[in-house]
């Protein structure tokens, strides 16, 4: 049995295979899931869990340069992501843009978070 890190088999193997501007995106409950990625569900409640809460994990593990988020996207969530990642770039793009965007990614992650425009495209560094 694993001891440490991503527990999610799908988010695991995702992250494992990601490779240098490879993306993979984390959205909130409402976000229309694209037919043309991979999906990883994992919606428990309303609410449940949060897009941070499921970042947090992911970011153990994931190198990233810059996060792409809509320009409706809240102040507080732009400013919860500036603080997980002060060295990576933050581009901000229409909300269409970013639905379209989301159907490259590897992988979209669905939360249950309810707070609107609560997305983000995350694109992979490089360690070194």
């Amino acid at each position: 049995m694993k001891k440490s890190g991503i527990f999610n088999s799908q988010i695991a193997k995702v992250v494992a295979s990601m490779g240098h501007k490879d993306t993979i995106a984390i959205v909130d409950m409402g976000f229309p899931m694209p037919d043309s990625t991979e999906r990883i569900d994992l919606v428990l409640d309303y609410g449940k869990p949060t897009f941070f809460e499921v970042l947090e994990p992911v970011l153990k593990e994931l190198e990233v340069e810059e996060v792409i988020i809509a320009h409706e996207s809240k102040d507080e969530f732009v400013e919860g992501i500036q603080r997980k990642l002060p060295n990576a770039k933050i581009k901000r793009v229409s909300h269409e843009e970013l639905k379209e965007l989301s159907k490259k990614c590897k992988a979209v992650i669905r939360t249950g978070d309810v707070k609107p425009y609560t997305n983000a495209i995350f694109v992979s560094g490089v360690i070194f």
